[in-house]
This record gives C-alpha cells, structure tokens and sequence, in this order.
C-alpha cells in the first residue's frame, strides 16, 4: 500500500509540473517578429494568471494580446493596474504576433498617447528589452521591428 501511495504522489507531481510547463510555453507566439498595432481599448481585464487586453485597430479589426500577471504589472515602473486601461482610449501595442495568423499575440509594450510607455511583457515577446528603440521608431512611423531595422 506504501509503494501505491508513493507511486501515485510521483505521478501527480509529474502531472501538475508537465501542466505547470505547458501553461508557461510562449510556443503559440512568433518572438522573431515584432509589430505595431494602433487602435482603441475594447477590453482591459486584469486578471491571474494573465492580464488580457482587446483592442479595434484602425481597420475596425479586433486584437487579442496576453500580458503578465497583475502582481508582476503592479511592480513595474510605472505600474499598471486594472484602471490603468479605459475603454475608448488609443494605445499602440507592440506584440510578437500569433505563429497561425490570428489577430493577436504576446504584448511587448504598451503607448499611450500622452507618451507613457508601459510593459505589460511575460517573456512571449522581448520588445520590452527595446523600449529607446520602439519609442524612436513609432516616432520615425516604423510598423514592424523588421522594418525599422531595414531603415525603411
């Protein structure tokens, strides 16, 4: 009865870690590729274990990006919270877009139109490690990561 209890208590470990890992891959997100999408809040949830942000961009196409954690946000300078957000209010997301094509992806920064630049990043996209640049190339009118790096 003892080896039954210790091999089922194993298999649960292994099963709660192998969850754990598959929850945490970053797989469904192309990291190589980093894109501007402009548009309105349509949603803002700020909820465990990821906040969730929709936006409508320019085309009236709807976006979907997934961002950290709240605990992990409330630490970050500056901090996000869940009013950071407003429905109606324009934001430029940099986002390492979805690998089958749909609208959405990781969320790598967040801009404001009074220039705040928040990082609402869990390690699906690194456009936060480029905060200078991404400020200089939306200012330039850069689209992608690609683009800017070309000089176009």
């Amino acid at each position: 009865m003892k080896k039954l209890a210790i091999a089922l208590s194993a298999a649960s470990t292994v099963l709660v870690a192998t969850a754990a890992l598959a929850h945490h891959s970053f797989s469904m997100f192309d990291p190589s590729k980093e894109i501007v999408v402009k548009g309105v809040v349509a949603r803002w949830a700020y909820n465990s274990p990821h906040t969730f942000m929709m936006i409508k961009d320019e085309e009236g196409k709807l976006w979907a990006f997934e961002g950290a954690a709240p605990p992990a946000l409330l630490a970050r300078t500056p901090a996000i919270s869940g009013d950071t957000f407003k429905n109606g209010q324009t934001v430029s997301v940099i986002v390492c877009p979805l690998r089958d094509g749909r609208n959405g992806g990781a969320a790598g920064l967040f801009f404001t139109d009074d220039g705040t630049v928040y990082n609402p990043s869990d390690a699906g996209c690194s456009a936060n490690q480029r905060i200078k640049e991404w400020t200089d190339w939306l200012k330039a009118g850069h689209k992608s990561k690609a683009e800017a790096e070309a000089g176009k």
